[in-house]
């Protein structure tokens, strides 16, 4: 694969990354918070490919900003756990 297939590929992972959230807890306030996360992740995905696009169309300088902003907003509820019988699955 060449460099440029590789930033693109890149790109795409850390757009996964930001936007793959744990499901939570069945607590209204956990899933009030799920939901605000991934809008704001959505968000941020959103505005840094649109900026990529206009601004600088360089993939490698838009998966770092998606991870950046990710890192920012990190998990802050609880995630969902099955359990059966006692034991997590």
């Amino acid at each position: 694969m060449n460099d440029r297939a590789e930033a693109h590929v890149d790109l795409l992972d850390a757009i996964v990354a930001a936007l793959d959230l744990p499901l939570p807890s069945i607590a209204e306030a956990d899933e009030r918070l799920y939901y605000r996360l991934l809008e704001r992740r959505a968000l941020a995905v959103r505005i840094t490919l649109s900026a990529k696009r206009t601004v600088s169309r360089d993939p490698r300088l838009a998966a770092a900003t998606i991870r950046r902003r990710t890192a920012e907003e990190p998990v802050t509820y609880t995630p969902f756990q099955d359990e059966k019988d006692g034991e997590v699955r």
